[in-house]
């Protein structure tokens, strides 16, 4: 396992290693990705399609229940890498990387590729786009985690058809 806190790039974390046969896929193809959003007691839940063009946020999971529940995800959508968001200050400084190395341990038996994301102001962005389609305020805790890990999702997509920074992971 291995924890780089790279400031520079917008990649922070990467462990696990792709199934046998998905190296090339995870290098250079498209796959369908499941972004996380790590909470305390809940974690938002966010998939592309196999092309990475369409994201869908899903029912957030409960923490307690992380492994099991993503797995079935995973087997359930043939999901083929995962997304955490990883909390980080403007100055670059982690922030909540225990529950977040925690979440990545949990996860690791899967053996899928596992990508951190930086997730400053994705909640906002979440808030903001519950906000513009007038979903009432009530309504905003079941939606915003998967929302933000929506968000989270859409950048590091973003970032991989523009050919950013390589994670420093698996290839």
């Amino acid at each position: 396992p291995r924890w780089e806190d790279t400031a520079s790039s917008s990649v922070i974390v990467a462990w696990g290693q792709p199934p046998p046969g998905a190296r090339a896929k995870y290098a250079d193809g498209v796959m369908r990705w499941l972004a996380l959003d790590v909470g305390k007691a809940r974690v938002g839940v966010a998939l592309c399609d196999a092309q990475e063009t369409v994201i869908t946020p899903l029912p957030p999971l409960p923490s307690a229940q992380l492994l099991e529940r993503v797995g079935a995800l995973v087997q359930e959508y043939g999901v083929e890498g995962i997304v955490i968001g990883v909390p980080v200050t403007r100055a670059g400084m982690s922030r909540g990387e225990v529950r977040v190395r925690d979440a990545m341990a949990r996860l690791r038996p899967l053996g899928l590729p596992i990508e951190g994301e930086d997730e400053r102001g994705t909640t906002a962005a979440a808030e903001a786009l519950l906000r513009q389609t007038g979903v009432p305020r009530w309504r905003w805790r079941e939606r915003l985690d998967s929302l933000a890990a929506q968000v989270i999702l859409e950048s590091f997509l973003e970032r991989r058809r523009r050919g950013g920074p390589a994670s420093p992971g698996p290839r």
